[in-house]
């Protein structure tokens, strides 16, 4: 996988990232500095769950010593299966006529921590796809800083928001995010047949 496949994988990813610290900020109003602090404290959790699940795929994933790419359409296509359920994880409560979505508090740091690991669920499993899509050495630099920074600033810029009760359309941008995971899974596939 190419670099620019990290990165829109990162901004998909800070994208969900934007609207639920926006749901949050809004509910529960905390002080920038309280905020960007709580904001970086997810993202790195977000980052190492993301790392974690890519050395897992790597070691899932289908590999031939005789031949490395023997197996590079089957681990794209399980790449594609696991973006397809992070698709409908994030997808599905939005569908709903009345969506109930998850609201944690962030001025309680047990409720910011269950934050960081619920919504790393999804982040999780993603980098378990990018494992088996991605079998090359350590791609730590790849993984690391396309997440962090794009976690970092759209995860703000949604607690800005929610503190200042900006109305986004929630269900629009997530479906773009969902629109970007899909295209990098479809490359995948497209870039592992064509080997």
């Amino acid at each position: 996988m190419s670099i620019v496949s990290y990165i829109v994988i990162a901004l998909a990813l800070g994208l969900n990232s934007m609207l639920l610290f926006r749901r949050c900020g809004e509910a529960t109003p905390v002080r920038l500095s309280a905020g960007l602090l709580t904001v970086i404290g997810v993202s790195i959790i977000h980052v190492f769950l993301y790392y974690i699940g890519c050395i897992a795929g790597r070691w899932l994933c289908f590999y031939s010593a005789d031949d490395p790419q023997m197996y590079s359409d089957l681990n794209a296509y399980i790449f594609l299966g696991m973006t397809i359920i992070v698709l409908l994880k994030v997808l599905v409560p939005y569908l709903r006529r009345n969506p109930q979505l998850p609201i944690f508090s962030l001025k309680d740091s047990k409720s910011v921590l269950a934050l960081a690991f619920a919504t790393g669920i999804n982040v999780l499993l993603m980098g378990i796809g990018v494992g088996f899509a991605d079998n090359t050495i350590n791609p730590i630099h790849k993984i690391l800083w396309p997440l962090l920074i794009a976690n970092i600033l759209l995860g703000y810029l949604g607690l800005m928001f929610g503190r200042q009760k900006v109305q986004l359309r929630p269900r629009r941008w997530a479906i773009v995010s969902c629109i970007l995971l899909l295209g990098v899974a479809i490359a995948a596939v497209v870039n592992a047949g064509g080997r």
